[in-house]
């Protein structure tokens, strides 16, 4: 199974009631709630949303540094993550292109701040949804991922050699990556998905402070914890 690469179709799993709860929208007479009823049956339609990954074999070097696949990357979290992790599954997600290029027309700002968050919520969904399949195939037991540019420790540049692991794969599910290392369609989604008993969340490393993703709140001890 190691270095195999695979394709999972993601089902649309978004529901009303979630999404409204994780926009946190202000009270109304009942129009935004409607208007996210509205957004989220368009885009439950045009989501293609998809997903590769492998398996690859990861070897800690030293406290900075881990070799996955053969390729080396530059991670403080990241070593510590591994240190007792033989197998990791890198992988590209994406909500697909259609879902990413549906728009609302210019001016009505809650509506785009609406849609926007539908479309990283979807997201969210997605890598949650691989990383559930990942669980019960290889019968795994809790999972945490990393993804490049998410925190300082792990820049964006380090989209570059993990896309370099899929070998032009990435084809499959229709996302390319820019010479700045930005993802398109630009609501996608790479890392590393590990086997992890210790709650980990990226979210307890970083510091923005509004995201509808966010799952955990920022931690200075955990930064301490990870990252000194």
């Amino acid at each position: 199974m190691e270095d195999e690469i695979y394709l999972v179709e993601i089902p649309f799993r978004l529901d009303h009631a979630s999404v409204v709860k994780r926009l946190r929208l202000p009270k109304s007479d009942g129009r935004h709630e409607a208007m996210v009823s509205e957004l989220l049956e368009r885009s439950r339609a045009m989501a293609h949303m998809k997903a590769v990954y492998r398996v690859s074999r990861a070897r800690v070097i030293d406290r900075d540094t881990v070799d996955i696949g053969n390729t080396r990357f530059t991670s403080r979290a990241l070593s510590r993550n591994l240190i007792d992790q033989d197998t990791v599954f890198p992988f590209i997600a994406t909500v697909g292109k259609e879902l990413d290029e549906f728009s609302v027309p210019a001016g009505n700002i809650m509506r785009q701040f609406c849609l926007d968050g539908i479309k990283t919520l979807a997201l969210v969904s997605a890598v949650d949804y691989l990383a559930e399949s990942l669980k019960e195939k290889y019968r795994l037991g809790n999972v945490a991922h990393m993804n490049p540019g998410e925190i300082e420790d792990w820049p964006i540049t380090a989209q570059k050699p993990l896309f370099e692991l899929f070998d032009g794969a990435e084809e499959q599910v229709g996302v390319t990556l820019t010479a700045s290392g930005l993802m398109k369609p630009l609501k996608s989604r790479s890392g590393i998905l590990f086997p992890n008993d210790k709650g980990f969340v990226s979210c307890l490393l970083c510091t923005q402070k509004r995201c509808p993703g966010r799952r955990a709140p920022y931690t200075p001890e955990k930064v301490k914890e990870y990252l000194d």
